[in-house]
C-alpha cells in the first residue's frame, strides 16, 4: 500500500502549485494571540520554533514578528515555493516530518498546527519521535487536534487526502510514551482542540 502521508501531502503540494499560478498574496493574519501565548509558554527570550503544515508562511512570519525565530518545514516543493513567495524573509526547508531536516535538541517549540489531522495512527509514533528529537528537553509542542474517531481517505477536487480524528485521551496516550506531558488544552471549535505538550526528557 502506498504511503497515505505521501499521497496526502502530494495533494496539498498540487494545491500549492495552483496557488502559485493564481494567488501568492499573504494569508489573513489569524490566531496571532494563540501563537504569542505559545511563544510565551516556552519561557525563552528568543524561542526557536519549527513550524509544520498549514499556513506555513503566516505562522513563520508571526513567530518572527513576535520575537521568535521560525523554521518552516514541509515535504512539498510547491508548498515551500509558495511560502517563500508569501514570506520572502522566512526560513523554509523541504523535508518529511517523520525525519525532520533540522538539528536535534535545538528547538524551544514545534508548532504542528493541523498536521495531526493527516497522520495515520500507525505513523504517529514515528512522526512524534522526530518532533521529540528536534526539541530541547523542556521544549513545547502545539497540536491542533481534530476530534472524533474517523480515519481514512477523503476525495477532494485536487486528489485524495487522508484524514484522522482523535479523542484527546487517545492522542495524549499515544505520545505519552515519548515523554510528552500535556500542559494545557483549550477548545478551538466544536470539532477541534488546541493542545500544548512539553518534552520532559
Amino acid at each position: 500500500m502506498e504511503d497515505p502521508i505521501h499521497i496526502t501531502f502530494h495533494t496539498f503540494d498540487r494545491m500549492a502549485g495552483e496557488s502559485l499560478k493564481h494567488d501568492v498574496t499573504p494569508e489573513p493574519d489569524v490566531e496571532r494571540d494563540r501563537v504569542e501565548h505559545f511563544l510565551m509558554r516556552t519561557g525563552r527570550p528568543l524561542p526557536n520554533v519549527v513550524v509544520l503544515g498549514h499556513n506555513l508562511a503566516l505562522r513563520c512570519r508571526q513567530i518572527d514578528e513576535l520575537g521568535g525565530a521560525a523554521t518552516g518545514v514541509d515535504a512539498g516543493e510547491n508548498v515551500i515555493a509558495l511560502a517563500k513567495l508569501r514570506y520572502p524573509g522566512g526560513q523554509f526547508q523541504q523535508g518529511d516530518m517523520r525525519k525532520l531536516p533540522v538539528d536535534t535538541n535545538a528547538f524551544d517549540g514545534v508548532w504542528s498546527g493541523s498536521v495531526m489531522a493527516h497522520i495515520p495512527r500507525t505513523e504517529v509514533a514515528k512522526a512524534m519521535n522526530s518532533v521529540h528529537g528536534c526539541l530541547r528537553p523542556g521544549g513545547l509542542l502545539y497540536v491542533r487536534l481534530p476530534l472524533g474517531d474517523e480515519e481514512g481517505f477523503v476525495e477532494t477536487e485536487h486528489g485524495p487526502v487522508y484524514t484522522v480524528r482523535w479523542s484527546p485521551d487517545q492522542f495524549t496516550q499515544s505520545i505519552g510514551a515519548l515523554d510528552f506531558d500535556l500542559l494545557e488544552s483549550f477548545e478551538l471549535s466544536d470539532t477541534e482542540l488546541g493542545m500544548i505538550f512539553r518534552r520532559e526528557y
